[in-house]
């Protein structure tokens, strides 16, 4: 083997060990470090505002910045978790409670005269309705409320963990709003791509991640607060869980947040509050599925550049494959591998001579 290649090979296999211990050594932390980027990629807009404003000082400006995004984003979030398993706590005693004192029994139900109607008309179609509430129902209710209770308490029995974790957020947040820029254009001067091939992956990076901040968080967000205010104008309990429940729910196509809206307005129906119930109904379909249908596409499709099929695949599929962080890096990985196979297409495929069967190549 010649003495070039093999340490080439010895190099570049040291540096893959290298890559694997660093992977290693931040694999704990590179949840918050993503968020870090995300939150400082998304508001670096703001950042540059400040910087122009006191003379391209980095070191103050990113000392102004960090504090406010901290207090408008960060701090909001923390004290959301301790709000939701407050509820999750109390949402959970009160199925235990409707449980034991039956007052959410079939029987309780079916004599409500709006479903004894129903029964009535649909008895001769459907001989008999052998469903237990209480078998089916309330334990899954419940279950879902004990799932939201154990994941919040472990944050909470977690909370040194978790401040480190934030602390280590927002401390990168700071470089990156310091260093970001540099730190940025060195990675990038590694890649083996034209500069204009370049500079087509990073403004991809910053529309995609964009629109899914503006178009998928933001929208989610507020249709979350709506279905909230929604139940705590028409008494239904723990409305920041719920709302929250909604917020996660509108990521799905189609059905979205009446998922939980709509099972709230039946509870009400089933109780009497046939008022309310129709009420939230109408709250649900004018007030909170309406906002996604107006905000939403407005921002993908005006930022993203991308059809609408590939920002929900990205967002479902970086969900369920890298937890909540997905939501921005499925999308922002989608959009990068369709602009690199552009990019191999234009390059390599489009460049290509075909010469003709049983022509010769010239002299």
């Amino acid at each position: 083997m010649d003495r070039k290649i093999f340490f080439s090979l010895l190099t570049f296999s040291f540096l893959l060990f290298l890559f694997y211990v660093i992977y290693t050594m931040l694999q704990p932390f590179l949840v918050p470090l993503l968020w870090a980027i995300i939150i400082g990629v998304s508001t670096f807009p703001l950042y540059r505002r400040v910087l122009n404003s006191i003379h391209n000082r980095e070191t103050l400006a990113a000392s102004i910045i960090t504090p406010i995004v901290v207090l408008l984003i960060v701090l909001p979030i923390v004290a959301m978790i301790f709000l939701l398993s407050k509820e999750a706590a109390l949402l959970y005693n009160l199925f235990e409670a409707s449980s034991a004192s039956g007052r959410l029994s079939l029987e309780s139900i079916q004599r409500h005269p709006f479903i004894e109607s129903i029964l009535e008309r649909i008895a001769p179609v459907v001989p008999s309705l052998d469903i237990d509430l209480n078998s089916y129902f309330l334990p899954f209710m419940k279950k879902i409320a004990s799932y939201l209770l154990s994941y919040s308490t472990e944050i909470i029995k977690n909370f040194f963990a978790v401040f480190l974790k934030i602390v280590l957020m927002v401390i990168a947040l700071f470089f990156i709003y310091r260093d970001g820029e540099r730190f940025f254009g060195e990675m990038m001067s590694i890649i083996p791509l034209r500069e204009n091939d370049k500079n087509i992956l990073v403004d991809t990076i910053k529309r995609v991640m964009s629109a899914v901040m503006y178009g998928i968080f933001m929208t989610c967000l507020l249709q979350g607060v709506l279905g909230g205010l929604g139940f705590m104008i028409f008494g239904l309990p723990s409305p920041i869980l719920f709302g929250a429940m909604m917020a996660v729910a509108a990521l799905i196509p189609v059905v979205g947040t009446s998922l939980i809206w709509l099972p709230g307005a039946l509870y009400l129906i089933f109780q009497g509050e046939m008022l309310y119930g129709v009420l939230l109904i109408a709250w649900g379909v004018l007030i909170v599925s309406s906002i996604d249908n107006l905000i939403r596409p407005f921002f993908i499709s005006g930022k993203a550049k991308l059809p609408i099929l590939i920002i929900v695949l990205g967002v479902l599929g970086g969900l369920f494959s890298f937890g909540f962080i997905g939501i921005v890096t499925g999308p922002i990985i989608l959009a990068l591998f369709l602009d690199l196979f552009n990019i191999y297409k234009k390059q390599f495929i489009a460049g290509r001579r075909v010469t003709p069967a049983g022509s010769s190549h010239p002299r």
